[in-house]
């Protein structure tokens, strides 16, 4: 049978997806007490070596077979980035495990996974707007300031101008730089003018 789901934006969910997200109720106790690490660990834009590294250890605090975790990590990796990718929230999150998944075992389910869901989408979101923007430019992550006065320099003295130093710490693709740029009081007068209509 073919269930489309919103989290998917009405299309078809893979075959075993309802069967790997029940798969959670069948982890140990302390495994799904602490599955929120799991999920931390997971929900990335890239499963890289550093997933895999965590799973590792995981399993070995835990004498679990990676082969245990792994599907139900997978499943509910897979639901909760594209319910944030599809703009849903809580509800059509439990409409579409309890499509997913027969009762009883559909409401165990969702009494592990919905709070974790809850307490990730907004970092799901604020990260796909990250990446929305950063696809097209430099995104500024933090601005740094600081405030001098300009004594003397070798162009004159008993100058006692203030100037601001602010540093942009951007996100350009993968990588990570900052550029700082000095402010005198007329042109970060002109800034704060322009940043009035952007944040009013």
């Amino acid at each position: 049978m073919v269930i489309a789901l919103r989290c998917l934006m009405g299309m078809a969910a893979p075959a075993d997806l309802g069967a790997h997200l029940a798969s959670v109720l069948d982890l140990p106790d302390a495994v799904q007490g602490t599955f929120a690490e799991v999920l931390d660990a997971y929900l990335v834009p890239v499963l890289d070596d550093r997933v895999q590294t965590f799973v590792k250890r995981y399993c070995r605090r835990y004498e679990l077979e990676p082969a245990v975790l792994i599907p139900s990590a997978m499943a509910a990796r897979y639901l909760f980035t594209n319910a944030a990718k599809a703009g849903v929230d809580g509800t059509a999150f439990t409409t579409d495990v309890r499509a997913l998944v027969p009762e009883p075992r559909a409401s165990l389910v969702l009494e592990r996974l919905l709070p974790l869901f809850e307490m990730a989408l907004p970092k799901l979101r604020q990260a796909a707007v990250m990446r929305s923007v950063a696809e097209h430019g430099r995104v500024v992550r933090a601005v740094r300031w600081r405030m001098d006065v300009i004594r003397a320099s070798d162009h004159a003295i008993a100058l006692d101008v203030p100037v601001a130093t602010i540093t942009l710490q951007y996100q350009e693709g993968a990588n990570a730089s900052q550029a700082s740029y000095q402010f005198l009081p007329e042109q970060a007068a002109e800034l704060k003018r322009a940043l009035g209509f952007i944040v009013d």
